[in-house]
């Protein structure tokens, strides 16, 4: 019997790897983001910081799916740009929580509309009712898997 050869456009992992990642470059290179010596990954660190200043450093490596080191690095990157902050947790002082500096919060406002823009580009042959159906559909994957 005849192996049926991988079609990765239809492989849900594939396509929303690949779309999250071009998005994201998009959203950076429209921004100017690199010119500011970061990439990327370092918006998907602000981004949950935008949603919930003071997380622990271990959390951040959890919810953006990077491992320990490569959130280490984000962060230092991210302090020298004065970004974040690195504060010893009260309870537990070998835990670092990372807060928004006033830049950093500023940011998001400077960024919301680059992020805007591109999905409105990436998303103008795609009705409203198929948008939404996609985003129901991602959030319930997404809430299973991250139980």
């Amino acid at each position: 019997m005849a192996q049926q050869q991988f079609n990765p456009f239809n492989s849900i992992v594939f396509l929303t790897n690949r779309v999250g990642r071009l998005l994201g470059n998009k959203i950076a290179k429209q921004s100017a983001i690199k010119e500011m010596g970061l990439a990327p990954h370092h918006l998907g660190v602000l981004v949950d910081l935008w949603m919930k200043d003071g997380v622990r450093q271990q959390d951040l490596a959890v919810s953006i799916i990077k491992d320990k080191a490569t959130i280490a690095r984000a962060l230092r990157n991210l302090e020298e740009q004065n970004l974040v902050v690195r504060i010893p947790d009260e309870q537990d002082k070998r835990t670092k929580r990372i807060y928004l500096t006033h830049k950093g919060k500023l940011m998001q406002g400077e960024m919301l509309p680059h992020a805007k823009q591109v999905v409105e580009e990436a998303s103008t042959e795609i009705s409203t009712e198929e948008l939404n159906t996609c985003k129901r559909v991602l959030e319930k994957m997404y809430l299973k898997l991250n139980k």
